[in-house]
């Protein structure tokens, strides 16, 4: 419908501004890959603010739940999860693109289930690279998760944009277990990783 193609348009012209690769849709989720881990998760939280701002239609914005409220949201809810490591690449001979393989795919998608919507979700490795260099934004620990399919637990974090932080009383209220909040405050930089960074988005 109308507000699924806003809602493609605005992760496609994201993609492209932070250098991404549209691996692939499944359904009405997106999976992308980038060569910067920064990148992925500047695309993640930049998505994340433009879908408030977005026009969505009419028929979307007079069902009550879809309605500007607050502040903070506006239209459809979008959840994110970000891993970064290595992937193995395929070149898919039907489509032309290549698909892509490996642990960093399936744990980001993992991610992305871990996540709530109007967030993002990302691992212990993603924030170690990027986390001295988010301004503005807030991070909540989320301890003990176990991800399916992948042995043990894990820590994993919600990020929000600083223009978002009224959506953290509910994202809290949603995760319904222990969270620790943390604030980056610095100047901006890139940081690059040696494999892909990998992005698996749901709404």
């Amino acid at each position: 419908g109308d507000a699924l193609r806003v809602h493609n348009a605005v992760m496609r012209e994201a993609i492209e501004e932070f250098s991404g690769y549209e691996v692939k849709t499944i359904g009405d989720s997106f999976m992308t890959a980038f060569d910067s881990v920064w990148n992925a998760v500047l695309f993640s939280l930049t998505v994340q603010e433009r879908l408030v701002k977005a026009d969505w239609p009419e028929s979307l914005l007079s069902l009550e739940r879809f309605r500007y409220m607050d502040g903070p949201w506006c239209g459809l809810r979008t959840r994110v999860g970000v891993h970064c490591g290595e992937v193995a690449m395929e070149l898919n001979d039907l489509t032309g693109r290549y698909d892509y393989f490996g642990t960093t795919v399936n744990k980001a998608a993992r991610m992305e289930g871990v996540c709530v919507g109007g967030a993002v979700a990302v691992t212990e490795e993603v924030l170690a690279e990027v986390g001295d260099m988010m301004a503005d934004v807030t991070c909540i620990e989320i301890s003990n998760v176990e991800l399916k399919g992948l042995q043990g637990s894990v820590k994993a974090y919600l990020l929000l944009p600083r223009a978002l932080e009224g959506r953290r009383q509910y994202v809290e209220g949603q995760l319904g277990i222990k969270k620790t909040e943390r604030h980056f405050s610095s100047d901006s930089g890139s940081a690059h990783s040696g494999g892909r960074s990998s992005a698996r988005e749901r709404h």
